[in-house]
């Protein structure tokens, strides 16, 4: 089953907003639902803020900020009406757990941060990245635990510079 999409919609305040829709990659309340999108809002490379939907209707209530990258909400907030998520809110009522942290990988300064795309528990991909911008898609395809492809941004501008496959 495909997890659910969730729409999350952002503007300035002033005149049109956007809506994006995403699906669900976390449980953060351990009900056993995907409720909730893992974003990097703070552009510093770390997924480790979400979008959250705790009644299931599809829409995102909820935008949970870890502040400081320690792997732990730091505050929560709700959209005002107007696409400006500003509105300081308290925890969701429930259990929650913080995102899941990026693993510290051995190269110093390089973050590799797990994808399950599917929502089944079994990590499908993985994002790397290396301290000098590089970032590095892993693709594991056939779902034995290893990469198999990697998409490579080898300057950081967001664009793809080159696919590496792994030999058997």
């Amino acid at each position: 089953m495909d997890p659910p999409l969730i729409a999350h919609t952002f503007g300035t305040g002033f005149g049109e907003t956007t809506t994006w829709h995403a699906p669900a990659d976390v449980d953060l309340n351990g009900d056993g639902r995907l409720e909730s999108i893992r974003l990097d809002f703070d552009g510093d490379g770390l997924a480790d803020d979400l979008m959250i939907d705790l009644d299931g209707d599809g829409v995102a209530e909820y935008a949970a900020l870890d502040l400081d990258d320690d792997g732990t909400v730091d505050v929560f907030y709700t959209d005002a009406g107007n696409g400006v998520w500003g509105v300081r809110a308290e925890p969701p009522a429930g259990p929650a757990a913080p995102p899941t942290a990026p693993r510290a990988a051995p190269e110093p300064g390089r973050m590799e941060v797990p994808i399950d795309v599917d929502g089944n528990g079994t990590i499908d991909a993985t994002l790397v990245t290396h301290a000098d911008g590089r970032r590095e898609l892993r693709l594991d395809t056939d779902g034995d635990g290893r990469w198999d492809t990697a998409l490579v941004d080898e300057d950081g501008d967001g664009t793809i510079d080159r696919v590496h496959h792994r030999k058997p």
